[in-house]
């Protein structure tokens, strides 16, 4: 985002709202959040020190090869610098996992902000998005970003399949078995919105389950449960593509798989064959428990 210093008024690039440290005045500043409606303001300004007073005529002058500090240079040196303070505690804010992925800093960010920041790092750069979402501290749960995406592609998907079995039942009568083509038959509103909140939340739960299973089965000793509970949460971003008849249903799908083989490769430091071979296990029993893969029914 492009903003302006509050002290000096320059032009700054900056990623995200939060304390940066202008680049030309040197003040540590504040850059509020413009969906906020929130100002930019000094949290500490950068002064420069006092010319050395030149010698006057009457002045003994030696010269000498040590040159003395200016006073402010000294005052300055005995403090603390307040910019590097500020950037070495967003290092070590970023080092020990507290920022997290973008939605972990929705409170700071805004919703919407952090709907497009997750949904584009996830999509972008998935590795580097796995290994942040790693880095956060304990007691992270299912991300409510990935239950309101997979409620709206839930919603899409059972939406084209009673589409689909009302409208042109021979044709899926040979791919979908006799039982569960009568149960979309019958289904009512209670069935459906049933159907529609809670497939997310028992499909992110249950594959976290199972990939995390099947990985501590493959030497993944340090696994960490919370970070599967995260992983099938935001790889439910892709549910959305659900919106696309037949096309975005293999799309999401497949997209999603890839996903999942990466992060599991970086939460459980798995080699790439292990990682895909959890991932396939899983894939084989969801397919023998009618568990759909990327949620919805």
């Amino acid at each position: 985002m492009i903003t302006t210093c509050p002290k000096c008024n320059t032009l700054l690039s900056v990623p995200m709202p939060g304390r940066h440290a202008c680049k030309k005045c040197g003040s540590v500043i504040e850059i509020g959040n413009p969906l906020r409606d929130e100002e930019n303001r000094v949290i500490e300004a950068h002064v420069a020190p006092p010319p050395p007073k030149a010698p006057a005529e009457d002045d003994d002058w030696e010269e000498s090869d040590e040159v003395e500090p200016a006073e402010g240079a000294k005052a300055r040196d005995e403090q603390p610098d307040p910019i590097r303070q500020a950037q070495t505690g967003d290092r070590a804010a970023t080092a020990k996992g507290s920022l997290g992925v973008a939605w972990d800093r929705v409170g700071e960010l805004g919703f919407i902000e952090a709907i497009f920041g997750t949904t584009r790092d996830l999509i972008t750069a998935p590795e580097r998005f796995f290994r942040e979402m790693k880095a956060v501290p304990a007691g992270k749960f299912i991300p409510f970003y990935g239950i309101l995406i997979g409620i709206a592609g839930a919603a899409f998907n059972l939406f084209w399949m009673l589409w689909i079995v009302h409208n042109h039942r021979p044709l899926v009568e040979a791919y979908i078995p006799p039982m569960l083509l009568e149960s979309f038959m019958k289904m009512g509103t209670a069935d459906i919105l049933a159907q529609i909140l809670l497939s997310p939340i028992v499909n992110i739960v249950v594959a976290s389950f199972m990939l995390f299973g099947f990985s501590v089965l493959f030497g993944a000793s340090d696994a960490k449960l919370q970070n599967f509970y995260r992983l099938t949460g935001f790889t439910a971003a892709l549910d959305i593509l659900y919106a696309i008849p037949v096309a975005g249903w293999l799309i999401a799908f497949i997209w999603r798989s890839v996903l999942i083989v990466k992060g599991i490769r970086v939460v459980t430091d798995l080699p790439g064959r292990r990682a895909a071979l959890v991932f396939l296990l899983y894939l084989v029993l969801s397919l023998v428990f009618l568990l759909p893969v990327g949620g919805g029914a």
